[in-house]
């Protein structure tokens, strides 16, 4: 079964880093990308991934105002949201969980995306917190 993936990052080398984590699993995905939260919630409208990864420091739109705007609508609420970053603090990662973030990491490097991806892929995301 095919399991898709939205990355939302105004930094495009991010993409390149998770499609490139991906690919050495050899499973199948596919992918869609936004560069701002204004773009992603635009994007949600065709698209229905599996998991949302979001940059928390992006232009107009941060991670955590991203979080909240989609989990205001029902049909995304089932969607495990990783908020990711350089650092985290830990006012960021309480108001992320609060905002409706399944995870809050530091930016993810291959080793930490593969374990994420594999458990969306097996179906056991939604009960990792941290």
């Amino acid at each position: 079964m095919i399991k898709h993936f939205f990355i939302i990052d105004n930094d495009e080398d991010e993409l390149f880093l998770f499609i490139d984590a991906i690919k050495s699993l050899k499973i199948p995905y596919s992918c869609t990308w936004a560069k701002t939260g204004e773009q992603g919630i635009k994007q949600l409208s065709y698209v229905i991934p599996d998991i949302i990864f979001v940059d928390y420091n992006m232009p107009s739109m941060n991670g955590l105002e991203y979080i909240k705007a989609i989990r205001g609508i029902p049909l995304y609420n089932s969607i495990p949201i990783v908020l990711y970053s350089c650092e985290i603090s830990d006012i960021v990662r309480s108001m992320a969980l609060q905002f409706g973030a399944t995870i809050c990491v530091n930016k993810i490097d291959a080793q930490s995306l593969q374990d994420i991806w594999l458990s969306v892929y097996a179906g056991t995301y939604n009960s990792v917190r941290t």
